[in-house]
Protein backbone atom coordinates (compact mmCIF):
# COMPACT_ATOMS: atom_id res chain seq x y z
CA UNK A 1 0.00 0.00 0.00
CA UNK A 2 1.44 3.21 -0.58
CA UNK A 3 1.23 6.38 1.20
CA UNK A 4 0.47 8.46 -2.02
CA UNK A 5 -2.87 7.96 -2.17
CA UNK A 6 -3.64 10.32 0.83
CA UNK A 7 -1.15 13.08 -0.56
CA UNK A 8 -2.41 16.28 -0.93
CA UNK A 9 -1.44 15.67 -4.99
CA UNK A 10 -3.83 14.99 -6.97
CA UNK A 11 -3.76 11.28 -8.53
CA UNK A 12 -2.75 13.25 -12.12
CA UNK A 13 -0.13 15.08 -10.14
CA UNK A 14 1.29 11.73 -8.76
CA UNK A 15 1.01 10.04 -12.00
CA UNK A 16 3.20 13.06 -13.82
CA UNK A 17 5.91 13.21 -11.46
CA UNK A 18 6.28 8.99 -12.14
CA UNK A 19 6.96 9.88 -15.84
CA UNK A 20 9.85 12.03 -14.74
CA UNK A 21 11.35 9.09 -12.74
CA UNK A 22 10.84 6.40 -15.29
CA UNK A 23 12.50 8.81 -17.28
CA UNK A 24 15.65 8.75 -15.17
CA UNK A 25 15.16 5.02 -14.57
CA UNK A 26 15.06 3.94 -17.74
CA UNK A 27 18.00 5.93 -18.69
CA UNK A 28 20.20 4.65 -16.07
CA UNK A 29 19.18 0.82 -17.37
CA UNK A 30 19.88 1.55 -20.42
CA UNK A 31 23.12 3.58 -20.72
CA UNK A 32 26.32 3.37 -19.69
CA UNK A 33 26.74 5.55 -16.32
CA UNK A 34 28.66 8.46 -18.51
CA UNK A 35 26.20 8.30 -20.95
CA UNK A 36 22.95 8.67 -18.41
CA UNK A 37 24.49 11.34 -16.18
CA UNK A 38 24.03 8.74 -13.13
CA UNK A 39 27.20 9.57 -11.74
CA UNK A 40 26.47 13.17 -11.83
CA UNK A 41 23.25 12.82 -10.11
CA UNK A 42 24.99 11.21 -7.60
CA UNK A 43 27.46 13.43 -6.75
CA UNK A 44 25.22 16.68 -6.49
CA UNK A 45 22.75 14.41 -4.56
CA UNK A 46 19.94 14.81 -6.98
CA UNK A 47 18.79 11.38 -5.98
CA UNK A 48 18.22 12.57 -2.15
CA UNK A 49 15.46 14.59 -3.68
CA UNK A 50 13.31 12.10 -5.79
CA UNK A 51 10.20 14.01 -7.12
CA UNK A 52 7.74 11.64 -5.40
CA UNK A 53 7.75 10.12 -1.56
CA UNK A 54 6.30 7.02 -1.25
CA UNK A 55 5.58 4.33 1.50
CA UNK A 56 5.83 1.72 -1.08
CA UNK A 57 8.30 -1.08 1.16
CA UNK A 58 10.07 -1.29 -2.70
CA UNK A 59 10.68 2.59 -2.47
CA UNK A 60 11.46 3.19 1.03
CA UNK A 61 14.23 0.73 0.93
CA UNK A 62 15.51 1.89 -2.50
CA UNK A 63 15.44 5.72 -1.77
CA UNK A 64 17.00 5.27 1.47
CA UNK A 65 19.92 3.37 -0.01
CA UNK A 66 19.86 5.88 -2.49
CA UNK A 67 19.67 9.11 -0.15
CA UNK A 68 22.40 7.67 2.44
CA UNK A 69 26.01 9.43 2.02
CA UNK A 70 28.99 7.82 -0.32
CA UNK A 71 32.10 8.08 1.44
CA UNK A 72 34.22 7.46 -1.39
CA UNK A 73 32.70 9.40 -4.21
CA UNK A 74 35.72 8.78 -7.16
CA UNK A 75 35.77 4.81 -6.64
CA UNK A 76 32.21 5.03 -6.95
CA UNK A 77 32.70 6.85 -10.27
CA UNK A 78 34.93 4.24 -11.56
CA UNK A 79 32.99 0.93 -9.85
CA UNK A 80 29.33 1.74 -10.65
CA UNK A 81 31.05 1.91 -14.78
CA UNK A 82 32.37 -1.66 -14.36
CA UNK A 83 29.10 -2.46 -12.29
CA UNK A 84 26.92 -1.53 -15.07
CA UNK A 85 28.91 -4.00 -17.63
CA UNK A 86 28.26 -6.39 -15.63
CA UNK A 87 24.95 -6.48 -14.71
CA UNK A 88 23.25 -5.02 -17.43
CA UNK A 89 25.02 -4.12 -20.60
CA UNK A 90 25.19 -7.53 -23.25
CA UNK A 91 22.33 -9.97 -23.37
CA UNK A 92 25.03 -12.62 -23.55
CA UNK A 93 27.52 -12.08 -20.49
CA UNK A 94 25.60 -9.49 -18.32
CA UNK A 95 24.51 -11.13 -15.20
CA UNK A 96 21.28 -9.05 -14.97
CA UNK A 97 20.12 -8.08 -18.57
CA UNK A 98 17.28 -6.46 -18.52
CA UNK A 99 14.74 -8.06 -20.98
CA UNK A 100 11.65 -9.86 -20.02
CA UNK A 101 13.09 -12.89 -22.60
CA UNK A 102 16.27 -13.38 -20.48
CA UNK A 103 13.99 -13.66 -17.46
CA UNK A 104 10.74 -15.18 -17.87
CA UNK A 105 9.17 -18.13 -20.38
CA UNK A 106 6.30 -16.59 -21.93
CA UNK A 107 4.74 -19.60 -23.51
CA UNK A 108 6.33 -18.23 -26.69
CA UNK A 109 9.44 -17.88 -28.71
CA UNK A 110 11.29 -14.52 -27.77
CA UNK A 111 10.46 -13.42 -31.28
CA UNK A 112 6.95 -13.80 -30.77
CA UNK A 113 6.80 -11.72 -27.43
CA UNK A 114 8.37 -9.10 -29.32
CA UNK A 115 5.74 -8.80 -32.06
CA UNK A 116 3.16 -9.09 -29.49
CA UNK A 117 5.15 -6.36 -27.38
CA UNK A 118 5.12 -4.55 -31.01
CA UNK A 119 1.81 -4.70 -31.96
CA UNK A 120 0.83 -2.51 -28.69
CA UNK A 121 3.27 -0.79 -29.06
CA UNK A 122 2.58 0.56 -32.44
CA UNK A 123 -1.35 1.19 -31.50
CA UNK A 124 -0.42 3.50 -29.48
CA UNK A 125 2.25 5.17 -31.90
CA UNK A 126 5.26 4.25 -30.22
CA UNK A 127 8.17 3.38 -33.37
CA UNK A 128 11.93 2.66 -31.86
CA UNK A 129 14.50 3.98 -34.11
CA UNK A 130 15.84 2.34 -36.90
CA UNK A 131 19.66 2.86 -34.90
CA UNK A 132 17.82 1.05 -31.57
CA UNK A 133 19.49 -1.86 -30.59
CA UNK A 134 17.68 -2.96 -27.82
CA UNK A 135 14.47 -5.43 -27.86
CA UNK A 136 11.48 -4.38 -27.52
CA UNK A 137 11.07 -6.18 -24.09
CA UNK A 138 14.12 -4.12 -22.88
CA UNK A 139 13.37 -2.59 -19.53
CA UNK A 140 14.38 0.64 -20.87
CA UNK A 141 12.28 0.30 -24.24
CA UNK A 142 9.56 -1.04 -21.91
CA UNK A 143 9.64 2.50 -19.32
CA UNK A 144 9.56 4.51 -22.59
CA UNK A 145 6.43 3.42 -23.45
CA UNK A 146 5.26 3.18 -19.99
CA UNK A 147 5.75 6.88 -20.02
CA UNK A 148 3.78 6.79 -23.17
CA UNK A 149 0.60 5.93 -22.36
CA UNK A 150 0.99 7.49 -19.01
CA UNK A 151 0.87 10.80 -21.23
CA UNK A 152 -1.78 10.03 -23.17
CA UNK A 153 -3.57 8.89 -19.78
CA UNK A 154 -3.29 12.35 -18.62
CA UNK A 155 -4.15 14.40 -21.33
CA UNK A 156 -7.02 12.62 -22.78
CA UNK A 157 -10.33 13.98 -22.47
CA UNK A 158 -12.39 11.28 -23.35
CA UNK A 159 -12.87 9.63 -20.31
CA UNK A 160 -14.31 6.17 -22.61
CA UNK A 161 -11.16 5.99 -24.28
CA UNK A 162 -8.88 6.91 -21.09
CA UNK A 163 -10.42 3.59 -19.25
CA UNK A 164 -9.48 2.37 -22.29
CA UNK A 165 -5.92 3.43 -21.80
CA UNK A 166 -6.30 2.93 -18.45
CA UNK A 167 -7.01 -0.62 -18.79
CA UNK A 168 -4.08 -1.22 -20.80
CA UNK A 169 -1.83 0.96 -18.94
CA UNK A 170 -2.13 -2.13 -15.90
CA UNK A 171 -2.67 -4.80 -17.97
CA UNK A 172 1.01 -3.66 -19.39
CA UNK A 173 2.34 -3.37 -15.81
CA UNK A 174 0.91 -6.27 -14.48
CA UNK A 175 0.80 -9.12 -17.13
CA UNK A 176 4.43 -7.69 -18.92
CA UNK A 177 6.26 -5.45 -16.76
CA UNK A 178 5.84 -7.32 -12.73
CA UNK A 179 6.03 -10.61 -14.24
CA UNK A 180 9.49 -10.63 -14.50
CA UNK A 181 11.43 -7.20 -13.27
CA UNK A 182 10.88 -9.15 -9.64
CA UNK A 183 13.22 -11.64 -10.94
CA UNK A 184 15.70 -9.24 -12.44
CA UNK A 185 15.45 -6.79 -9.03
CA UNK A 186 16.44 -9.23 -7.05
CA UNK A 187 19.50 -10.40 -9.22
CA UNK A 188 20.69 -6.68 -9.50
CA UNK A 189 20.71 -6.89 -5.73
CA UNK A 190 22.57 -10.27 -5.44
CA UNK A 191 25.02 -9.13 -7.71
CA UNK A 192 25.29 -5.37 -7.79
CA UNK A 193 28.45 -4.02 -6.14
CA UNK A 194 27.49 -0.41 -5.77
CA UNK A 195 24.39 0.78 -3.94
CA UNK A 196 23.06 2.92 -7.11
CA UNK A 197 21.45 -0.16 -9.01
CA UNK A 198 20.09 -1.72 -6.48
CA UNK A 199 18.56 1.14 -5.38
CA UNK A 200 17.44 2.02 -9.10
CA UNK A 201 15.69 -1.68 -9.07
CA UNK A 202 14.19 -1.08 -6.35
CA UNK A 203 12.62 2.52 -6.78
CA UNK A 204 11.55 0.50 -10.61
CA UNK A 205 9.65 -2.27 -8.60
CA UNK A 206 8.27 0.20 -6.01
CA UNK A 207 7.07 2.70 -8.45
CA UNK A 208 5.15 0.75 -10.85
CA UNK A 209 3.42 -0.81 -7.50
CA UNK A 210 2.27 2.31 -7.00
CA UNK A 211 0.91 3.44 -10.27
CA UNK A 212 -0.82 0.29 -10.38
CA UNK A 213 -2.38 1.45 -7.18
CA UNK A 214 -3.17 4.96 -8.31
CA UNK A 215 -4.71 3.75 -11.75
CA UNK A 216 -6.38 0.79 -10.30
CA UNK A 217 -8.93 3.27 -7.78
CA UNK A 218 -9.87 4.90 -11.02
CA UNK A 219 -12.25 4.25 -13.38
CA UNK A 220 -13.94 6.28 -15.85
CA UNK A 221 -16.56 5.92 -19.01
CA UNK A 222 -18.81 3.81 -16.58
Amino acid sequence: MTGNINSINTHDELLQAYTTLFMFLGGSVSMPPEQSGLPHLCDNGLLRNLPVDSQNHHFLNASRLLKSPCLHKEHCRIAIGGNFTDLMSDASSSSAYPAASHWISSGVAPGEHHDRLCEIYHRYGYHREKICKLEADHLGIELLFLNLLLEKYLTEDDYQIKEMIRKDLLSFINDEMLRWLPLWAEKVSERSVTKCYTGISGLIIGSLEDVKEILGSQKFGL
